[in-house]
């Protein structure tokens, strides 16, 4: 326990220590999108890399409606 303690004493500014969390989370991200790559490659389909965005969908005009007077 006191190893990982006098370990974290190395970053002693907040700013290394978010710098560092914050390079781990590109290694991380990375990761995860080269094997997504690499799934792909072989074939496999990645089914919610998939999904329809909403604004993606083909528009469809608007059907012209007769005029109504009032009474």
């Amino acid at each position: 326990m006191e190893g990982i303690l006098f370990d974290t004493a190395v970053f002693s500014s907040p700013i290394a220590f978010l710098c560092g969390v914050a390079i781990l989370a590109v290694a991380v991200a990375a990761i995860l999108l080269g094997s997504m790559a690499d799934a792909e490659r072989e074939g496999r389909t990645l089914y919610w890399a998939e999904w329809p965005l909403p604004e993606s969908g083909t528009e469809v005009p608007p059907k012209e409606e007769k005029v109504r007077r009032a009474a």
